[in-house]
């Protein structure tokens, strides 16, 4: 296939151009991209430190605040004298708000104090309307987890809270893991249970647990404000060198929530999490989440520059434009491609007609001339083939002459009065012969008595045309049935078949010249794909229109409507014709039908 050197040309050059453009703009926007991606890498680091800082203050202070409310009890049990040594959970509030005493107030919204003596199993709390089902939950929820706390080591020297007069009590251990807060989420309530394990050095298992059931944020929002309120601004967080006086709040955010995702606090102004960084502490602070977030906003104090803004604006409207007129040459390029296959198809298809019926006449014709048919019924069979043959070579050349002059815009008609139902009669015996030689019927169902001014050539076109159609596409020893009536002032002509019909969404595409459906493309039954393109041309210069609807036996119904120059009814009754709103209903009965059977 030769391509115009003119657009081939213009295709080179557009491309060289797009080449040159996508290079300065991969220049241009990798220098960018590398440069916003650093920044927010440093940004994403800013956050995850103020993250661990975060992490590492908020444990501290937790541990401090369980640790100051419980330690006093706890250092003075003696496993060997326990009943002398234990404190009612009454004296373990006592206790615990006495530590607590002027120093925060994160006992307040406490609902009750108890203790758990794990020997007995035995809860003793302060408060007495708490429910059993209540209770249960705490406490399951305390042994499950004191039952996965890792043994006490050998080495019972290694103490991290002792007496205060620096001596560790022989008889228990507190480490660090001794101190416990729990969360307990219930039908949508959450608390948090605060309580110290007392364990035994000497028998190596737990002894006694105090501790108390408070609401989670008035306990928590202390140490959150502590850590926010530090110098009264992000260095706490945040190097000093960096942030210099900026307000905490307005260059990050605070989330902390629980591990099942209920949120028990937030700083003011929450940021969306673009640059953030998370972690989860330790089982013995409840496995709390904690989510630092930075505001973009600020980060040319954080980062050199900030965040680079795109500089390719200019470089990409160039590169967009040279892309567009790229994409209309190939566009062209491919239509032109496009066309030259469906011709070189066309040829091939129009090839594949033509040579059958010409094969066929050759064969039956050098028969008759060499004289080796013996009878005369061979030699009038012979004849009769070489005439149907030679009817369908005229209809097959008639089809390829009227698509060529309407391609080229030079078809004409010759419209002269002719009767509707003869014209089509008149095509139904043309046709005769090929329907037989397929073993198919046609059912001539014909109602209109009426003139038309029509061009006969191009009507009988017209109707061979749909009813070669319906003869290719329909199975074998189907009836194709040929209708008419008169709807106003115009003639409706169909041809119906009894093949798979035509779907709804091609009923328009196939209107247009080499179109096939899909799934007859790799079918055996062969086409020329223009003859609905020829119907509808001649009808458009005949003022008609066409339209494709589903038979009543399921097959393929094809309409046209020709107007009409005058109406005589018959000397019969004629059919009531039916009112042109009701198109798509099939027709009444005829008062006479001509059938041509094989």
């Amino acid at each position: 296939m030769r391509r115009s050197p003119r657009l081939v040309g213009t295709v080179a050059l557009l491309v060289l151009a797009l080449v040159v453009c996508a290079a300065l703009t991969y220049q241009a926007w990798d220098a960018a991209r590398s440069q916003r991606a650093m920044a927010e890498r440093t940004l994403q680091d800013y956050a995850k430190i103020a993250d661990w800082q975060l992490t590492q203050q908020a444990k501290n202070a937790l541990l401090k605040q369980v640790v100051a409310s419980l330690i006093q009890q706890a250092m003075r049990l003696q496993p060997d004298s326990l009943e002398r040594t234990l404190y009612s959970p009454a004296d373990v509030g006592a206790i615990a708000h006495d530590m607590m005493m002027g120093w925060c107030n994160c006992l307040d919204s406490v609902r009750y104090f108890f203790r758990y003596d794990w020997k007995d199993s035995t809860f003793r709390t302060t408060e007495t309307d708490v429910s059993d089902s209540d209770l249960a939950r705490v406490r399951d929820t305390m042994v499950a987890y004191v039952s996965d706390m890792p043994p006490l080591p050998s080495d019972r020297g290694v103490l991290n809270f002792v007496t205060p007069n620096g001596r560790a009590m022989p008889g228990v251990m507190l480490t660090n893991d001794s101190y416990v807060m729990l969360f307990d989420e219930h039908n949508k309530h959450l608390q948090l249970v605060v309580f110290v394990v007392a364990r035994d050095v000497r028998r190596r298992r737990p002894v006694e647990l105090y501790g108390y059931v408070t609401e989670p944020k008035p306990f928590l929002d202390p140490v959150f404000e502590e850590i926010r309120g530090k110098r009264g601004n992000a260095s706490s967080l945040l190097p000093e060198a960096l942030i210099h006086d900026l307000p905490i709040d307005s260059i990050l955010s605070i989330s902390v929530t629980t591990a099942k995702g209920t949120e028990v606090y937030h700083s003011p102004g929450w940021i969306a999490t673009t640059y953030s960084a998370a972690s989860t502490v330790d089982p013995s602070f409840g496995r709390l989440k904690m989510r630092v977030s930075l505001n973009k906003a600020f980060a040319p104090q954080l980062v050199v520059g900030g965040l680079p803004d795109s500089r390719l604006p200019i470089l990409v409207a160039l590169f967009v434009l040279a892309a567009g007129l790229l994409t209309v040459a190939v566009v062209q390029l491919r239509r032109q491609q496009q066309l030259a296959r469906l011709r070189t198809e066309f040829v091939s298809g129009v090839s594949h007609e033509l040579r059958t019926p010409l094969a066929q006449i050759r064969w039956f014709a050098e028969l008759l001339h060499l004289g080796r048919l013996r009878t005369d019924d061979e030699r009038e069979r012979s004849a009769g083939i070489i005439d149907q043959e030679a009817r369908r070579l005229t209809y097959l050349v008639e089809n390829v002459l009227n698509f060529s002059r309407a391609e080229k815009g030079t078809n004409r008609v010759s419209p002269e009065p002719a009767e509707v139902d003869r014209e089509i009669q008149e095509s139904l015996d043309l046709f005769a012969p090929l329907a037989r030689s397929r073993g198919m019927t046609i059912n001539a169902a014909l109602g209109i008595n009426a003139l038309m001014s029509v061009d006969r050539n191009a009507l009988r076109q017209i109707l061979l045309n749909l009813l070669d159609n319906a003869a290719k596409y329909g199975p074998s020893g189907q009836t194709i049935t040929v209708g008419s009536q008169v709807v106003g002032d115009r003639a409706r002509i169909w041809v119906e078949d009894e093949g798979p019909g035509i779907p709804r969404d091609d009923r328009v595409r196939v209107w247009e010249p080499y179109v096939r459906l899909n799934r007859d493309a790799e079918s055996s039954t062969g086409g020329s794909g223009i003859g609905f393109s020829v119907v509808r041309e001649l009808l458009l210069i005949h003022s008609g229109r066409t339209r494709v609807e589903s038979a009543p036996g399921g097959g393929a119904r094809v309409v046209i409507e020709l107007p009409l120059t005058q109406s005589e009814p018959s000397d019969s009754a004629s059919p009531t014709s039916p009112s042109s709103s009701d198109q798509s209903q099939p027709p009444p009965p005829p008062n006479s039908q001509l059938q041509v059977v094989p």
